[in-house]
């Protein structure tokens, strides 16, 4: 394991850490949270138990590669909430946006599109209905980062994506080359 990877595991193991033991007592609708590992999608699912309006759980990308990113948070959904067959994301939210993907040995279709919001990913699931995912900057903070992946996991009264980002101090686009970027653009346009 290189000293980058090491880091960003410990890091990983350290934010999933701070998820379920922030010396709260555990509520009904406390969330099922994965277990981090040096591949593994970093998630936060709402217990299947809530009712399903807004945000169905939360996602926090390592980088902004969807070629890269999006095998794991499948393979990961796949396993604990259903096949998926779509993913649908913000088309200036990601990189390398592939049109299929073969996961587990199913292909699933990905799908861009401008006027989603840029802090979510909907999933197609079988057999249950489409999922939201609260979309977590790969480069917040990881304290800021888990509240927002707690916070998430609540259920239905979380709020928007937007605000449960802002309430956990993570600025609207928290990449500063992404934001140069498209500061860039739109100066030319």
């Amino acid at each position: 394991m290189s000293t980058t990877s090491a880091n960003e595991y410990l890091a990983d193991q350290l934010a999933l850490s701070r998820l379920d033991d922030d010396g709260a007592p555990l509520g009904p609708q406390a969330a099922i949270y994965a277990q981090a590992s040096l591949n593994g999608a970093r998630l936060s699912l709402v217990p299947s138990t809530a009712p399903h309006a807004g945000l169905g759980g939360g996602w926090w990308p390592r980088s902004r590669d969807a070629t890269a990113e999006l095998p794991g948070l499948i393979a990961e959904l796949s396993a604990r909430a259903g096949r998926v067959s779509r993913v649908a994301v913000q088309v200036s939210a990601f990189d390398n946006i592939p049109h299929k993907l073969t996961v587990g040995g199913r292909k699933v279709h990905v799908a861009w599109f401008r006027y989603m919001n840029v802090n979510t990913v909907l999933l197609t699931m079988a057999g249950r209905d489409d999922l939201v995912l609260l979309v977590v900057p790969p480069l917040a903070p990881p304290p800021a980062a888990a509240q927002a992946l707690r916070a998430v996991a609540c259920g239905p009264g979380a709020g928007s994506a937007d605000a449960i980002l802002a309430d956990a101090g993570i600025a609207a686009d928290s990449d500063p080359l992404r934001s140069a970027q498209n500061r860039t653009v739109r100066e030319r346009g």
